[in-house]
């Protein structure tokens, strides 16, 4: 399947651009008020149907190594600089474009353009570059996430953003999608290539409708093909912090690969104050010829409580979790853990295993600003080496902390 180039591709999102920017020009012709949503600032018409508004969020870091077998650098760092427009026009159709300037070049994030009126308002098809429908955690905004990175057996597994089209349909008790993807905005590729092709679903179901109680759960798959021209695929993933750019656990490109399957498993439950998360990720690569065919996984649990009498609010429309609005002006308190495991080692692929433990505490100031703090403690293999680029069995610990500011 040969997914639009370089040029074509480029059109898309100076298109999808403009219809961002098209609430804008409405701003201009059609009166609007201001109002406020759990802290964003948006301009409305009085009937609705037009919206516009920035959003915008900051993370500023700060991590701090005891150090074990490699040299690994303390650092402070500039995490994520997003600035998205959103526009809604004419009630039925929504547009984003989502830009990151934390790096040297700004990379684009979310850039697509949706129709909401589908099956009667329950649904949606859109187009664009945006999360494949594959995990909560990845699919959990990193305004909302728990921890200040998300576990590393999702960052090692579940795919990410990518171009593609989706169609989705939810109730209040369940939640589909699926779409067909091809690479990201960033991999752009020669005309004569042949890309790479994924098709992703996912369905959940939540059991509870109680006030300030969900039973989430959840399964996805996706039916992955790497590009032709190289057959390569590869797995990595970093030990939950960005500070700096060490891969341990790294199956280095895995040749010959045909296709390969993603299963994911995922369980949510919230009582009031507490939170309880897991997910599951199982990887099946079939290989060509004699090759034998390989099989990797990950998982991740976590808990949290609230000290202050505020809950993690959840989005049926969006099976994800949303914003915490603190109930005090003194702002919510919360104590957290999580533990997370990968294995990227199978036969002749020594990609490594690792596990981890953080502990946290994070403080919601108010909607807007949150501060993370947390301690990890890492437990590298000795295959855990970044293709024998680092020293393995590295089993170091750091401090971590993060100032969030979300407008």
């Amino acid at each position: 399947m040969r997914f639009v180039g370089y040029q074509a591709r480029r059109t898309v999102l100076a298109a999808l651009f403009l219809i961002a920017c098209a609430g804008a020009a409405v701003a201009a012709t059609t009166p609007l008020h201001s109002e406020s949503a759990d802290g964003v600032l948006l301009f409305a018409s009085d009937d609705g149907k037009f919206k516009w508004s920035l959003d915008g969020r900051v993370n500023l870091d700060g991590l701090f190594f005891v150090e074990d077998k490699n040299p690994l650098g303390d650092g402070v760092q500039l995490r994520r600089a997003r600035l998205a427009f959103k526009t809604v026009l004419w009630g039925d159709w929504y547009a984003e474009m989502d830009v990151d300037f934390a790096e040297e070049a700004a990379a684009m994030k979310d850039a697509y353009l949706r129709y909401d009126n589908l099956f009667g308002g329950q649904g949606y098809v859109r187009a664009g570059n945006f999360r494949e429908p594959f995990g909560l955690e990845e699919n959990t905004s990193s305004r909302n996430i728990q921890f200040q990175e998300r576990s590393q057996a999702t960052d090692g597994f579940v795919p990410g953003r990518k171009m593609g089209f989706e169609v989705a349909r939810f109730a209040p008790r369940w939640r589909v999608a699926a779409g067909v993807f091809g690479p990201d905005v960033t991999e752009f590729e020669t005309e004569d290539d042949d890309m790479a092709w994924n098709v992703t679903g996912r369905f959940t179901a939540n059991f509870l409708r109680d006030s300030g109680q969900v039973l989430h759960l959840g399964v996805a798959g996706s039916h992955r093909r790497p590009q032709l021209q190289t057959g390569n695929v590869r797995f990595r993933t970093r030990n939950e912090y960005r500070v700096n750019n060490y891969k341990f656990v790294d199956t280095g490109n895995i040749g010959q690969v045909d296709t390969y399957n993603l299963v994911g498993g995922e369980f949510a439950y919230v009582n009031h104050r507490l939170r309880v998360q897991a997910e599951y990720v199982d990887v099946g690569l079939k290989r060509l010829g004699v090759l034998e065919d390989l099989g990797f996984g990950g998982a991740y649990v976590s808990a949290s409580f609230f000290l202050t009498d505020d809950t993690h609010p959840y989005v049926w429309e969006d099976a994800e979790f949303g914003r915490v609005v603190p109930t005090s002006e003194r702002g919510a308190w919360e104590v957290l853990a999580r533990y997370s495991a990968v294995d990227m080692t199978d036969l002749d692929v020594r990609g490594g295993e690792s596990a981890s433990l953080t502990l946290g505490l994070n403080w919601h100031a108010n909607a807007n600003v949150r501060v993370y703090n947390s301690w990890v403690l890492v437990d590298n293999d000795v295959d855990a080496n970044s293709g024998g680029s680092v020293v393995g069995n590295d089993d170091f610990q750091f401090y971590q902390f993060r100032v969030l500011l979300m407008f």
